[in-house]
């Protein structure tokens, strides 16, 4: 469970640690606040080391609240230290965050060439500056539990299922599209069902099933359209806005020959 956290964190034991063990827990407690989040000073970190038994879990549970945990301070607990990892992870991104700087803005690493960043195409091809291989069980399995929790249909290939993901994200839990949905009054969102006739759309291909798939490719083709009319609409609107009522220097101005 939390074996992927603790390799992030260069962790000696990943694979071989039971949090389930006292020895263990305690060990893995230790070794994070020494070694990644460092809340305390280093005088105030004996009683995580040197306390044992019930006096070393109630020193996990002040250390636990003095770091605001929003889980049950209990030691056995999974959530609590599971919220311990990530806090670690996170400090950690931060130490390095500096060295990592040069990924995004293309810049040059402290001992290497100028970067460049990598292009749209090749963000999946395994060459990016993050290094993701599309192929990887990981990647795979997370692009998939993604696509379930938005209910996206399947599709063999994940850099098309994380293309649709994307776009589900953008459309519903953008900023703009959270807000609206805040906004709508109680009531408004169902979805409303119109049936498109043969007619509507202006042709009728003999076969039901592909009616419908014609159908639907013409609704996407139709909101593609309605997306660059609204884009070109803006654009109009932006270079009125800087065109549109000139103002003149009348000191300029002449009167007569």
């Amino acid at each position: 469970m939390f074996r992927r956290k603790l390799k992030a964190l260069d962790y000696h034991s990943a694979d071989d640690v039971d949090v389930k063990n006292p020895r263990d827990l305690k060990a893995l407690v230790v070794w994070l606040e020494d070694q990644k989040i460092r809340h305390y000073k280093i005088e105030e970190r004996g009683h995580l080391r040197d306390s044992e038994g019930d006096n070393w879990t109630a020193a996990f549970k002040k250390y636990l609240a003095d770091l605001e945990c929003p889980h049950d301070a209990a030691s056995s607990s999974p959530a609590a230290l599971d919220w311990l990892l990530g806090v670690a992870v996170r400090y950690d991104y931060g130490d390095a965050a500096q060295q990592n700087l040069h990924l995004r803005s293309g810049l040059a690493p402290p001992d290497g060439p100028p970067s460049k960043l990598p292009s749209p195409s090749l963000a999946l091809s395994g060459k990016s500056a993050l290094d993701i291989d599309p192929s990887d069980e990981i990647f795979v399995t997370g692009v998939q539990a993604l696509a379930r929790i938005l209910k996206i249909s399947k599709h063999p290939d994940p850099s098309v299922l994380l293309e649709a993901v994307r776009i589900v994200i953008e459309e519903k839990l953008s900023p703009s599209a959270l807000k609206a949905a805040e906004s709508a009054k109680p009531g408004t969102d169902r979805k409303r069902q119109f049936k498109v006739t043969p007619e509507d759309c202006g042709f009728d291909l003999g076969d039901p099933v592909l009616g419908e798939a014609a159908k639907v490719l013409r609704l996407l083709h139709i909101q593609e359209l309605r997306y660059l009319q609204t884009n070109i609409n803006e654009l109009i609107v932006a270079v009125q806005a800087m065109t549109a009522n000139p103002k003149t220097d009348q000191s300029l101005g002449k009167i007569g020959r």
